[in-house]
């Protein structure tokens, strides 16, 4: 019974772990949207972001360019 109760914390600490995750992993994608960038531009930092899972390098640039692109007029 013990063996279960242990099974079931696990699993849940590894949901929430794969949640936290994915909320830190789509940051820049949050911030664009906030920022009301071009469709094209959040375009980029969806594929930089996603690319991110290959290269960690492009979450990075895909964070920067978030932050720095200007606004949509």
């Amino acid at each position: 019974m013990n063996g279960n109760l242990d099974f079931l914390i696990e699993i849940i600490l590894v949901i929430l772990l794969v949640y936290i995750a994915y909320k830190i992993f789509t940051i820049p994608i949050s911030i664009a949207k906030c920022r009301h960038l071009s469709s094209n531009d959040v375009c980029l930092i969806r594929i930089l972001t996603w690319c991110g899972l290959l290269c960690g390098i492009t979450w990075f640039i895909a964070f920067v360019i978030a932050l720095t692109f200007s606004r949509k007029d």
